[in-house]
């Protein structure tokens, strides 16, 4: 191992070691009681809230993926910044402070909790339907991460693919395991802030590498990099790519559960506020600057200043390896990781508190005592780990789209819920169950069955078909 290597090495574990301290301070606060362990007491503030929020929507799709997208497609990613901004705006303005209330008044603990209580559905079917599809998708979007993972270590010289995702995935489970829900908070607001920090000084270094900001927009546009419409010219298809990318990931972050779990454990409804205009800011600099990111590589290597990257969401491990200290390509791994391990916690918590919660504790007429609870929830977070690193030796796949196809299942399915939830009075649960349904069927059918991805994101007309049935069947059907 080489000089430059170990100092890769020390910087990167001096980051481990804050997140295995914050896993062993979660344990000894936030692990007494189940409610403790799955939402932190309901207390947390507004940064936490806004930042591990943010964070954990976020992964190595924004870090690597959109970073990749950049560096393909110039200019026309920045719709795709455009969408994710969008998304974080109507949750700040419609969503969280509307939430938080209702979610306080109903004690709910879960998503699935939420809508039961509300809707009133002493079925369980809701919450047997919306946990098998959040398990399964949220399952695939773990696998994204630890692909990322592996991804970021072998483009850096460090590791094999394989390697890095062992890493990445015990690294993850092991803060899990034993802070649950508040070290998932904890961790992914550090690791939000150090995602943002590379997100903002890394595309303006590169920007000055390649002889700063008139040289870059010449070159970018000698390249054909600065159409907004992509390096074609205008078409359907680009058009296609702007309204179902851009705002259709924008669709997904009403409903997605990992993520809008933070709106029920922020403490309070003012916190609430200030932490969707926080989250607002903080996807300003991590959307725009991952796509600069991206776009500023592919000038350098057009320069010559750079190799070019087998695949282009190596871009950024590339990069790094490239021109960075050995300290600040820690820093870089560190983030990266950030990207990585914010979304794959949140998810895997939020899996197996739905197991746990949403199919154990439903269907049991006595509550059994809370730590086995709480070891009930660590061990199928361990075997949700052990199947999602499974997968992603065995199947490698692009970050971008194979993340882009689980949030439109989670998004399709869940949005319209929420939405019809907290703004029509006559929503009810044969409306919530046809979402549940209409949305991941209409994201395997355009994209799997019609092959229908290459005209439009399927998460847009998944979305609008699954909330405008969800309108008409809660009025066609209504509860008795």
């Amino acid at each position: 191992m080489t000089a430059h290597e170990i100092a890769i090495w020390v910087t990167f574990g001096f980051y481990l070691v804050l997140l295995v301290l914050i896993g062993i301070i979660g344990e000894m606060r936030f692990s007494k009681t189940y409610e403790d362990f799955v939402v932190a007491g309901k207390g947390l503030g507004k940064w936490v809230t806004a930042i591990s929020a943010a964070a954990s929507a976020e992964s190595a799709w924004l870090i690597l993926g959109l970073s990749g997208l950049g560096f393909s497609k110039g200019f026309a990613a920045y719709w795709i910044a455009l969408g994710g901004i969008l998304g974080y705006w109507f949750n700040a303005l419609f969503i969280i402070v509307q939430l938080k209330k209702e979610g306080d008044r109903l004690k709910a603990l879960t998503l699935s909790d939420y809508v039961e209580y509300k809707l009133r559905d002493k079925t369980h079917i809701f919450r047997v339907l919306s946990a098998l599809i959040i398990v399964f998708f949220m399952t695939a979007y773990v696998v994204a991460q630890f692909t990322g993972a592996g991804k970021q270590l072998e483009g850096m010289g460090l590791t094999t693919y394989k390697q890095g995702v062992l890493i990445g995935a015990i690294i993850i489970a092991f803060y899990v395991v034993m802070g649950g829900y508040a070290a998932v908070s904890y961790t992914d607001l550090i690791q939000g802030i150090v995602m943002v920090f590379v997100l903002t000084i890394f595309p303006v270094i590169a920007i000055f590498i390649a002889g700063g900001p008139f040289e870059f927009l010449r070159k970018a546009g000698e390249l054909g990099l600065t159409h907004l419409w992509g390096p074609e010219s205008f078409s359907f298809f680009a058009l296609g790519f702007i309204i179902g990318e851009a705002i259709g990931i924008a669709f997904g972050y009403p409903g997605m559960p990992h993520v809008i779990i933070r709106y029920f454990t922020v403490k309070d409804e003012d916190e609430g506020k200030k932490a969707g205009f926080i989250a607002i800011t903080w996807g300003i600099f991590a959307y725009f600057g991952a796509v600069t990111l991206g776009i500023a590589g592919r000038v350098l290597v057009e320069m010559g200043k750079l190799i070019h990257p087998a695949d282009a969401e190596k871009i950024l491990p590339v990069f790094t390896k490239a021109f960075l200290h050995p300290v600040l390509a820690g820093i870089v791994l560190a983030a990266v990781t950030a990207a990585i391990m914010s979304t794959a916690d949140s998810q895997l918590m939020y899996s197996s508190t739905t197991l746990i919660n949403d199919l154990y504790l439903a269907f049991k007429g006595k509550r059994p005592e809370q730590k086995i609870l709480v070891w009930g929830t660590r061990t199928v977070i361990g075997v949700l780990s052990l199947i999602a690193l499974f997968l992603a030796i065995k199947d490698v796949r692009f970050i971008y789209r194979f993340v882009l196809y689980a949030w439109s299942a989670l998004g399709a399915a869940f949005s319209p819920v929420i939405i019809l939830s907290l703004y029509d009075k006559k929503f009810n649960r044969y409306g919530a169950l046809t979402c549940l349904i209409t949305g991941p069927l209409v994201t395997v059918l355009w994209k799997d069955v019609f092959k229908l991805t290459k005209y439009l994101y399927e998460l847009f007309p998944a979305f609008i078909i699954s909330l405008m049935l969800g309108f008409i069947i809660s009025r066609v059907f209504k509860n008795k």
